[in-house]
């Protein structure tokens, strides 16, 4: 494979990591709101709820440092054939150090999240039975624990990209603080797009599961289904109003590619903004509905026509000459 190709190859692999590093950095800060709404009712609900959540995170933990050091490898192999230790050295100089102390970050907050998650089993275990909500002292532990590690996540998407190596030309501290700041939160908001997509699927598996046991009611059940299908459309409708914003630019402009050099860079970024904009659709459809529960067969679809939104570029660029 020629070297464009295998650099191609890498962004498809890196877009699905990119789904499931970004689920795992939202799925601590779901999990800590879902704890907020046990004060007001369906107490036991919410502590399972915000468990499941926070075990899904550990369950995709490792996407984000697969993400940020597979993409610093595959950047550092541009510039020619050095040896392997002598690229992984440079994670340790002031231009690598974004890198890894983003992934000690992350390290951080998983361990944040999993004593969170612990902790909700422990409320869990001594919950009063039939108790309909509990006071903020109650869930403060395991509160507090998801919030830290959701602040841990939020700061390695910042660290990643701060300019370690020397502050750009022209710019202070306080600008470079404000440019990072903006960037990350934004990629963090735009996150909880996958955060909801892959709640959304967990909660297809089980909500059945539990209605049949007998474990949670209907209403429940249907108000989980919208509490993440909320997160899923949130996070992906600025994205998307913003892109279609650009490509109608674009085509308006007479079709000018978005990328100098690159004719076809427009052509290979439509498809994935119109398979985005059908799985905003389907979430949508879930959010808005009266029966939810009847369009559970929309999460699955849902998620998959975001993993195909996010990876038809790099795919059409493998396939197309």
């Amino acid at each position: 494979m020629n070297p464009d190709g295998a650099l191609n190859l890498w962004h498809l692999v890196a877009s699905l990591l990119g789904l499931a590093a970004n689920a795992a950095a939202t799925l601590p800060l779901m999990a800590a709101l879902t704890l907020v709404l046990g004060r007001r009712g369906h107490a036991g609900f919410c502590l399972l709820g915000a468990k499941a959540l926070a075990g899904l995170a550990l369950w995709l933990c490792l996407a984000w440092p697969l993400l940020v050091v597979g993409d610093a490898l595959a950047q550092l192999s541009l510039g020619g054939s050095a040896p392997v230790m002598t690229r992984l050295s440079a994670f340790f100089t002031p231009a690598g150090l974004g890198i890894s102390l983003s992934v000690a970050l992350w390290f951080l907050g998983l361990l944040c999240v999993g004593y969170g998650r612990h902790a909700c089993i422990e409320k869990m275990a001594l919950a009063s039975p039939g108790a309909e909500s509990y006071s903020a002292l109650a869930v403060a532990v395991p509160l507090a624990a998801l919030l830290l590690g959701a602040g841990c996540d939020l700061a390695a998407f910042g660290i990643r990209n701060w300019p370690f190596a020397g502050l750009p030309a022209g710019m202070d501290w306080a600008r470079v603080a404000a440019a990072v700041g903006k960037h990350a939160f934004r990629a963090y908001f735009a996150a909880l797009c996958a955060g909801g997509a892959v709640s959304l699927l967990l909660a297809c598996g089980r909500l059945r599961r539990g209605m049949a046991q007998g474990s949670f009611t209907e209403a429940e059940a249907a108000g989980a289904v919208r509490w993440c299908a909320v997160f899923a459309v949130a996070g992906l409708l600025p994205q998307l109003l913003e892109r279609w914003g650009l490509a109608l630019g674009l085509w308006l402009r007479g079709g000018a590619s978005a990328l100098p050099g690159e004719p076809q860079a427009s052509l290979l970024q439509m498809p994935g903004l119109l398979l985005l904009t059908l799985a905003l659709a389907a979430w949508t459809a879930m959010l808005i509905a009266r029966a939810p529960l009847r369009r559970l067969a929309l999460a699955p679809l849902g998620f998959a026509l975001l993993l195909l939104g996010v990876s038809a570029r790099w795919v059409l660029a493998l396939l197309l000459p």
